[in-house]
């Protein structure tokens, strides 16, 4: 009878639960008031412990924008409101102005160091073929043409990567050889380069049109390009140091740059000096004149295999 009895409670405390009626949770709706109202008694009530609890960046803001900050807001929307049109596009047109200003000077400050970096006027032949007029020489002086003797100083450089199709604003040229400047340690300030002028090979095709028409004390920077520049070792002029013959045999298929100083122009119907035929004979030459038979060699008990008639004749002197 027991047991029947708390099952009996088991079930009906079971069936009141389910027969409950299910209750759904209140949704509170805050309104602005309502939050100005709750945060006014809370700060009257407790304005240390508000403070203490706030955050500083909320404290930040109450300061600024003033209490809770929707009086402020709402002057700045009305202040941009009052803006006008007319305004807005003053402000823009001066930017633009200050824009324009600014870009016109960059452009200037450009251009001037393009002409501190390429000194000269840039002249381009009817063939492609660019170079720049460093120095036009001596008005008075002769002038090149083809079949006369030119007698130059020169330096070879090469473009940075990317710089050949720059040249006309600008290029960095890096130093390959050069002749007359004593560069690489080489003794040979003042040696010239003399060649004919156009003559197959003296010089790199694309250098030949630009060298027309200087006068001596004239100086034109070329730009070679590697179609008509050194394409085989019968071009010169050659590297004189073994590290300037490696450098034109790493770049010669780039664009190379050739600087020509002009310094001497001798036409086919003027004789040559005894200066110029010195210049034609300078080489490095390995031979030198032996020293004649010493007529010393009988005085050490050398006796020389054959003497001339003045070795013999200055060691009977000697005798004597």
């Amino acid at each position: 009878a027991r047991t029947r009895s708390s099952t009996h409670t088991a079930r009906m405390s079971a069936a009141a639960a389910w027969s409950a009626p299910i209750t759904t949770p209140r949704v509170v709706r805050v309104t602005t008031a309502t939050a100005r109202s709750s945060s006014s008694s809370s700060s009257s009530s407790g304005k240390q412990a508000t403070s203490s609890s706030e955050p500083k960046k909320l404290k930040l803001g109450r300061r600024v924008l003033g209490g809770n900050g929707l009086a402020s807001v709402a002057g700045l929307a009305a202040g941009l409101q009052l803006m006008t049109p007319q305004l807005a596009d003053a402000r823009n047109q001066r930017s633009y102005a200050d824009m324009m200003k600014a870009r016109a000077e960059a452009e200037k400050r450009r251009d001037e160091m393009e002409m501190e970096s390429n000194p000269g006027v840039l002249v381009t032949l009817p063939s492609g073929i660019q170079y720049r007029q460093l120095d036009e020489g001596r008005a008075e002086s002769k002038e090149a043409v083809k079949g006369d003797t030119l007698y130059v100083l020169y330096t070879i450089y090469r473009l940075a990567p990317g710089a050949y199709f720059k040249y006309s604003s600008g290029g960095t040229p890096i130093f390959l050889w050069s002749r007359g400047y004593g560069n690489e340690g080489q003794d040979d300030v003042g040696s010239t380069y003399r060649f004919v002028l156009g003559e197959p090979g003296a010089l790199p095709r694309a250098v030949v049109p630009a060298v027309l028409g200087m006068r001596e004390g004239g100086k034109r920077r070329v730009l070679v390009p590697p179609e008509v520049g050194w394409v085989d070792g019968n071009v010169r002029p050659r590297p004189a140091t073994f590290g300037g013959g490696r450098r034109l045999e790493n770049h010669r298929e780039e664009p190379l740059i050739m600087e020509v100083d002009l310094v001497r122009v001798r036409k086919p119907s003027e004789a040559s000096s005894a200066g110029d035929l010195e210049e034609d004979l300078k080489g490095n030459f390995l031979f030198k004149m032996p020293a004649p038979p010493s007529p010393f060699k009988n005085l050490l008990g050398e006796v020389p295999d054959a003497l001339t008639p003045e070795a013999a004749a200055a060691a009977v002197a000697i005798d004597v």
